[in-house]
């Protein structure tokens, strides 16, 4: 299901997230000319950070075994290249700067298309309930939140993670807070079959986050960091609640929906 729109009007020009949105696609069109360099001076490697915090200076990557292929006219053979492991150095830098700077590059166009659709769906109404500065000061902090809970749960992992996912979670978490009689109209799918109907927020959300956790509970992510979009859903949900202005809590949605 792919949200396309909700119903609850913002009343407010989103500064924060159409600059979130620019930030985020400069980014990748810095990626598109510049390579992978940027992945692999800024994706988030969980190996590092967790090496920094332990005091380690440097580490490397564990050495791959070719003895366990056939060589060389077996395709498992042909997927590696035959070097010494890389070494990387630890330093602040190293472990830190990525925790902010890797939420503004992607894997993508899907990747980033999908992640600025639910920023401009849902973002707006998290911005007009927190205020803008409090909405900016919140993104930055889910994202660097989802990024400790991948670290977390995959410490020993030197692949860099990338994305604006775990902020954008944090964005849901916090719309399924405020906004949960909202509606969100999705398009759906499945093969020839399309249509589009509405779905309060609070199950869309709920059942998006949903497979998540089943996904993770199950190991069956694949390369998707689902702990991130977890932890950054939660850390959303909890944040909103603590720095929502008093002038706004306990506020109603502007515009209750039934749905029909």
């Amino acid at each position: 299901m792919i949200p396309l729109r909700d119903s609850e009007p913002s009343g407010i020009t989103p500064y924060v997230t159409i600059g979130l949105m620019v930030l985020n696609i400069l980014g990748f069109l810095l990626q598109l000319s510049g390579g992978d360099e940027l992945i692999d001076h800024f994706g988030l490697r969980p190996a590092i950070l967790v090496g920094w915090i332990e005091g380690k200076e440097s580490i490397s990557e564990p050495e791959i075994n070719f003895d366990q292929f056939d060589p060389p006219e077996s395709t498992e053979w042909n997927r590696f290249e035959r070097h010494a492991p890389r070494e990387y150095q630890i330093s602040l830098a190293d472990a830190v700067l990525p925790l902010f700077l890797s939420m503004f590059l992607h894997a993508g166009f899907l990747h980033i298309i999908g992640n600025m659709l639910f920023l401009w769906i849902f973002g707006d109404n998290v911005e007009a309930r927190l205020g803008h500065l409090r909405f900016l000061l919140f993104y930055i902090i889910c994202g660097v939140a989802a990024g400790l809970v991948h670290c977390q749960f995959s410490p020993d992992s030197l692949i860099p993670t990338i994305g604006a996912s775990g902020a954008v979670a944090g964005v849901l978490g916090a719309y399924w807070f405020c906004f949960p009689h909202s509606l969100v109209t999705v398009l759906f799918w499945f093969f020839i079959y399309i249509r589009t109907f509405q779905i309060r927020a609070s199950w869309f959300l709920g059942i998006w986050v949903g497979f998540d956790i089943l996904k993770a509970l199950n190991d069956t992510g694949g390369n998707v960091a689902v702990w991130a979009h977890i932890g950054g859903f939660f850390a959303g949900l909890g944040l909103v609640i603590l720095m929502t202005p008093k002038s706004a809590r306990g506020k109603r949605p502007t515009r209750w929906s039934v749905i029909r």
